[in-house]
């Protein structure tokens, strides 16, 4: 069976060339080098938590996670699905929670000084590398949750969140799901759990996926975003 890697973009790989390291590397160390205000970590920050806007703005939103949905319907059915060849045909769509805003945080990162490489374990025992960027807190029903942000070494552009909570094994995929941070600017960035997804070896074996960390075991049900494939 041929094995392929699934991580926050398709056909990521886990190993990269000598050259995209020192890049990345260099990349890291011009952190240092750009206006303080813009990028120097100020410690811990206040836990993100859902707005609380006006009824046209929730109606936008959830516009945007139906367009968000077609999308992976379309990825689904599409040439470059991840489903196996022999299921393709049998598709019928993705199951999700309903858009509930209450999923949608809103908050700054804490950014860690300084970012560090990280060898991050995948689903055949072997490692992936990122970069361990920062902790995005956030605030539900009172509980408080850190989450650690890691930058794929290939997409430096992305704040990656793997995680897991109690829904997994039932209403979710049981190997946990992925999210990503939106930046809006240098201090508010958006989690929308809404968006949140299975890694593609929940359809399919032989696509290797990067394990969420322990330490983004949530103590509590995202009821949000994608829920489990049918034969889950």
């Amino acid at each position: 069976m041929t094995q392929r890697r699934s991580t926050p973009v398709p056909s990521f790989r886990s190993r990269f060339p000598l050259f995209c390291a020192t890049a990345f590397a260099l990349t890291l160390l011009a952190f240092g080098c750009a206006k303080k205000e813009a990028t120097a970590p100020g410690g811990p920050v206040k836990p993100a938590r859902p707005e609380t806007p006006e009824a046209e703005t929730v109606a936008m939103w959830r516009t945007q996670f139906e367009g968000h949905r077609a999308a992976w319907e379309a990825t689904f059915a599409g040439p470059d699905s991840p489903l196996p060849e022999a299921a393709r045909e049998l598709f019928t769509g993705l199951a999700f929670y309903p858009f509930d805003q209450d999923w949608r945080f809103v908050g700054d990162l804490e950014r860690l000084n300084p970012p560090k490489f990280i060898e991050v374990t995948d689903t055949k025992g072997k490692t992936q590398d990122y970069v361990d960027y920062g902790r995005f807190p956030i605030e539900h029903d009172g509980v408080v949750a850190t989450l650690e942000v890691h930058r794929p070494v290939d997409h430096p552009d992305q704040y990656f969140i793997a995680f897991f909570d109690s829904t997994n094994g039932g209403e979710t995929y049981a190997g946990g799901r992925y999210v990503h941070l939106d930046s809006v600017d240098t201090h508010r960035f958006i989690l929308d759990f809404n968006k949140s997804y299975n890694p593609y070896c929940a359809y399919d074996s032989s696509w290797i996926c990067p394990l969420p960390p322990r330490g983004n075991a949530l103590p509590f049900a995202v009821r949000a975003g994608m829920m489990a494939p049918a034969a889950h």
